[in-house]
């Protein structure tokens, strides 16, 4: 499809939940392909090549999640075709599940879809792809605060949630977009994918556009308030985060609780969506992390204090975890970096 002359519709969906950084920043973006770089470089004739308009449940003016008005262009019973339909990131709960109390957007979500609309969801805006069952048994990505949230209410999902980016078929699928500001990354795919990789190009420069990279890894951190009832599991997890540098961690934990080991192992999977063995490895890259953010200390010094004598290991599993071996970690996050705005 890239180099098409037609013009590609693309519908972003807001609500009152909806923020305005997401809605309107891919607005500007996609708007701008076709007539920005034309205006400020170029000069060539400017032609805009995304039609794009924000569609809501109601035609009538409302206040988004921002505090500030979203106007749409069209209510969602009146728009019957568009290529795509992208569903920004929203406020909503890392507990409980998005429901279908708007019975009708649900069904146009359907209906869209089944007239050929691609669907794509920017951060938690694929809650709404994922409410609809569209994620089931494909891989999706989402801001990393909601892996339990997932794991628990849609666990037929393919959670990636190391990925910036998750789409089946580059041409023709469901796509979905990591934390917040991924939605940059999703703008230039779509750009890409529709438009050609020059027009892309373009958009970057024009905008100021980073490369994210493919990962969400480096920016995750471990939601340690993962809500559950199993106190033996909760008395575990409050040990283990002031004993993580022990030897054998499991094995204590298991005869603190006084279950069976393949008990403790799945009841506290069930309860925290790590097995024990996870856990603990994410307890230890989470105190590594605090302490390469806001020290210069060796890394050698910080695997030792996390519970690893031997260096090589401790870098394989930041890698693993991360994405990030523990210097560029440090290059991203560490003192040296925010330093320059004191």
């Amino acid at each position: 499809m890239p180099g098409s002359t037609r013009l590609i519709s693309v519908s972003l969906f807001a609500s009152e939940i909806t923020p305005a950084s997401g809605l309107f920043g891919l607005y500007d973006v996609l708007s701008s392909v076709g007539v920005g770089w034309e205006a400020f470089v170029t000069g060539e004739p400017e032609t805009p090549l995304f039609k794009v308009q924000i569609i809501a449940a109601r035609d009538e003016p409302f206040l988004c999640a921002s505090g500030n008005l979203v106007t749409p262009d069209a209510a969602l019973h009146q728009v019957e075709q568009t290529d795509i339909v992208v569903f920004p990131g929203i406020f909503a709960s890392t507990s409980q599940p998005l429901g279908k109390a708007d019975a009708e957007t649900f069904a146009w979500i359907h209906d869209i879809y089944d007239r050929g609309a691609r669907l794509v969801g920017a951060c938690t805006g694929a809650l709404y792809l994922a409410e609809a069952g569209l994620l089931d048994g494909v891989e999706a990505t989402t801001h990393w605060a909601y892996e339990s949230l997932f794991r628990t209410h849609y666990p037929k999902i393919r959670l990636r949630l190391e990925k910036n980016l998750c789409f089946a078929d580059a041409n023709d699928s469901v796509v979905t977009s990591g934390g917040t500001t991924a939605w940059q990354e999703l703008a230039l795919f779509l750009i890409t994918r529709y438009l050609g990789v020059e027009h892309a190009v373009r958009a970057a420069k024009l905008w100021l556009l980073p490369d994210q990279g493919r990962l969400q890894a480096p920016f995750r951190a471990m939601p340690l308030g993962i809500p559950h009832s199993d106190t033996d599991v909760r008395r575990c997890q409050v040990w283990i985060a002031k004993n993580y540098t022990v030897e054998n961690p499991v094995t204590t934990m298991i005869e603190r609780s006084g279950l069976a080991p393949t008990t403790f192992a799945r009841r506290f999977r069930r309860a925290t969506g790590y097995s024990p063995m996870d856990y603990i490895q994410a307890v230890r890259v989470e105190e590594s992390k605090q302490m390469l953010e806001t020290s210069s200390e060796s890394i050698e010094r910080i695997g030792f204090a996390v519970g690893y004598e031997d260096t090589s290991s401790f870098r394989r599993l930041f890698k693993r975890k991360t994405g990030l071996n523990p210097g560029d970690y440090r290059r991203m996050f560490g003192r040296e970096r925010f330093g320059r705005y004191a």
